[in-house]
């Protein structure tokens, strides 16, 4: 069941992103492992590493697995959650990756309930990750042939991880897990 949607150009995205992550994670009372699933070496996968990367920046103890620098994706997958899970037995998986969609969908961050299914897009059969999924439409679903030759913009996906990422911080920040001498903001809101 999808919880929100929000374009990162939508002037209260952060603000209602926030209250649903917050609300979700309080209900389940358990600290959430963050997956940010995909590649550094596509363009229009690299949502889920850059996004891993920017919380990590200002939030160094997060429980963040997927990262730039340590990517979890197709070949790793299996391994890794078999490796987290054993390390967070019922942990609160919120699983973050990049996806297709309509076009009227492009720049999107959509929250719903359920596990993720990482591949799907480009036919491929990876285990399912999360109690949570958090996706972003970075492109259409006509452009499954850009994501397995590696192209498209960067942008979508740059806007994209600094929201998500400024509301996992802020996320943080709540709980009093945030340096508050050393904040690193990033504008998600284009020009």
């Amino acid at each position: 069941m999808q919880l929100i949607a929000k374009h990162y150009n939508e002037p209260d995205a952060e603000t209602a992103l926030l209250q649903v992550l917050t609300k979700v994670i309080s209900e389940a009372h358990i600290e959430p492992v963050f997956l940010c699933i995909g590649s550094d070496r596509h363009i229009l996968d690299c949502f889920g590493p850059l996004t891993g990367s920017m919380i990590l920046e200002q939030v160094p103890e997060a429980r963040i697995f997927g990262s730039l620098r340590h990517p979890l994706h197709a070949r790793n997958l299996n391994q890794r959650l078999f490796e987290i899970r054993r390390e967070y037995p019922g942990g609160y998986e919120i699983a973050i990756d990049a996806s297709l969609g309509r076009i009227e969908e492009m720049g999107m961050i959509k929250l719903r309930e359920g596990p993720l299914h990482p591949g799907l897009a480009v036919a491929r059969q990876l285990p399912s990750a999360g109690r949570l999924s958090i996706t972003a439409v970075v492109g259409t679903t006509r452009d499954k042939r850009k994501i397995t030759q590696q192209y498209g913009s960067i942008e979508p996906v740059y806007y994209l991880a600094c929201l998500l990422s400024s509301v996992i911080v802020s996320w943080y920040r709540q709980r009093g897990v945030f340096d508050a001498d050393n904040p690193k903001i990033l504008d998600y809101r284009e020009p």
